[in-house]
């Protein structure tokens, strides 16, 4: 369950971006003394074999996931990790309330502490891009940038580097106004395409590798009854388009038009350089006519406009869809709700057909996350975060295997014979995933995560400090088959990265887009349903490019690319 946790989070974290790019405001009115204290004498703390002496504090505020398993009397402010911190690095982590990360609640108390002048923690490490906007807009946050270079360690400064374009989201006026976190994709967080691979073998079928014989495939999911019930109750294709069509954590539709060479919802660079909008490119309306074809063939649901990640879920789990876009966690979930009722079950990822001129493309699931650090925070608590913040990345240089046993063993694992035992049999009161207990992105490093995933992916001999810094970062090991199919998707999506269409716009909401990019969102979603469902025809989707354009999707477009020439 731990790269399930994980890989989840960051592809719910890129999901809120996809759907944040254009949906929030910005204003670019920072103070100018922001960075006055890091350039003052500051009296440096005193450290101890690694802890600081007498403990210092710094305040932040944090998400409660409902998902997240606790031993008693735990909680995600005062856990097993908290202790180790205050006890092991003298650093004490004072949460001064939570909320809810799915249900809302916490981004509601955020901005009402905002609305009523609150005090406002020292600390703030979020992965909602609307979240991060409305922090920086405060202008309660400093520009990071003298004090990342002051106190950051080599190796956390080498970890934000690896990250391409890691700062570009969170400039403003030329100053860095958050520090990025470090996790990057590479590959287990993008989607690949997941067939029901009993049901290919019990209709003698090879998975698609083109249009064509994606359409077969799917016209027998549909008529033959691959689930055996006698029922024609099967869809061949599921994905999400309730809110949007790129970027869902599960059911991603963007490859389905990238078959005709077009992602929706992106924003890329055209034959001439400059950026495009993805959902008015001429490929888009080639894909619409063919989802209204497959809607008529009954290949995907009736309903498939209210379809979301949800439905998707409950849909996969009723043995009822044969395809599915979804990352490289998949089978562990849903796919572990589905075998629990029908063992025989099997999903297996593949690359991505071909479409039109052999094209294929689809998003690329950009992960932003950022820590911002409170204008008015004390020396103390500055120096505080970043001694914790260094100690924490110090896993990654260390030779001791046990860099984390303080809190993790008898958690994540037991230590006997010398070795490390992960087996949740051998753990007393049963296996608990501390990685979720660890605040803000400490264990992220874009190059020495992907080394030891190509590792396990490639099946090499593995070390104890390998073993160690698996459990340090939530990856799994691929011992077994439901795990295996974890790292068969990551050498997948690594097959088909070419295809792979990033987010290139990353700059701030422009004023176009807070006060327009709502009223096109809704415009594009009406158009594109009522060409998928047949109460419009084709060429209605040139009327809705000109409607999107004279309504102020030009003017976006003159803003992304005055952002985008500034940078390049």
């Amino acid at each position: 369950m731990k790269m399930k946790n994980r890989v989840l989070t960051l592809a719910l974290a890129a999901a809120m971006l996809t759907m944040g790019v254009l949906g929030c405001s910005n204003t670019n009115n920072q103070g100018s003394s922001e960075n006055d204290k890091v350039n003052k004498e500051t009296k440096e703390l005193n450290i101890v074999n690694g802890k600081i002496e007498p403990t210092a504090t710094f305040t932040t505020i944090r998400l409660d996931n409902p998902a997240v398993k606790f031993r008693d009397g735990e909680s995600i402010s005062d856990n097993v990790f908290t202790r180790w911190v205050d006890n092991s690095l003298g650093v004490k982590i004072k949460t001064l309330w939570t909320g809810g990360a799915t249900d809302g609640s916490f981004t509601t108390k955020l901005k009402l502490m905002l609305s009523s002048g609150e005090e406002m923690p020292d600390i703030v490490n979020l992965g909602d891009p609307n979240s991060i906007n409305l922090l920086i807009e405060s202008g309660k946050f400093m520009d990071v940038e003298d004090v990342f270079e002051k106190y950051a360690s080599p190796v956390y400064k080498e970890a934000v580097a690896a990250k391409e374009d890691a700062w570009l989201p969170f400039i403003r006026d030329g100053k860095k106004m958050a520090i990025p976190s470090a996790d990057e994709d590479f590959g287990q967080a993008q989607s690949v395409l997941w067939i029901r691979q009993d049901w290919l073998d019990k209709l003698n079928l090879k998975a698609p590798t083109t249009i064509e014989e994606l359409e077969t495939v799917m016209d027998a999911f549909v008529n033959q009854d691959p689930n055996g019930n006698g029922i024609k109750d099967t869809f061949a294709l599921d994905f999400s388009m309730k809110e949007r069509l790129s970027g869902a954590a599960i059911g991603d539709a963007s490859w389905i038009f990238g078959l005709f060479g077009s992602v929706p919802e992106r924003w890329y660079p055209g034959e001439d350089g400059k950026l495009q909008y993805g959902s008015v490119q001429p490929g888009i309306k080639q894909g619409l006519v063919k989802l209204n074809e497959w809607k008529n063939k009954g290949y995907i649901a009736s309903d498939i406009a209210l379809h979301d990640t949800n439905t998707i879920v409950q849909a996969v789990t009723s043995d009822k869809i044969g395809i599915v876009s979804a990352p490289s966690f998949f089978m562990q979930y849903p796919g572990s709700l589905l075998l629990a009722s029908n063992p025989n079950a099997l999903y297996v990822p593949y690359s991505l057909p071909v479409g039109a001129n052999s094209q294929n493309m689809r998003t690329n699931l950009n992960i932003v996350g950022a820590t911002l650090i409170n204008k008015d925070i004390s020396d103390e608590a500055l120096q505080a975060y970043f001694h914790y913040m260094n100690s924490m990345y110090g896993v990654f240089e260390s030779e001791d295997p046990f860099y984390f046993k303080g809190y993790q063993e008898g958690y994540d694992y037991i230590v006997k014979d010398g070795k490390i035992v992960t087996d949740e049999k051998e753990i007393p009161g049963g296996k608990i995933d501390t990685s979720v207990y660890v605040f803000g992105a400490a264990l992220a490093h874009p190059i020495k995560n992907k080394e030891l995933f190509d590792k396990i992916a490639n099946q090499e001999n593995l070390t104890e400090q390998d073993r160690a810094l698996m459990i340090s970062t939530g990856t799994i090991e691929g011992s077994n088959p439901m795990q295996k199919t974890v790292y068969d998707a990551y050498l997948v999506s690594k097959k088909q990265a070419l295809a792979n269409v990033k987010q290139y716009y990353m700059g701030p909401t422009t004023s176009t887009m807070s006060s327009r990019n709502e009223l096109l969102q809704k415009m594009q979603m009406e158009a594109f349903t009522k060409i998928i469902y047949g109460e419009a025809a084709a060429d209605t989707f040139d009327q809705f490019v000109e409607k999107w354009k004279s309504t102020g999707g030009d003017t976006i477009t003159e803003e992304v690319n005055e952002w985008y020439d500034s940078i390049k």
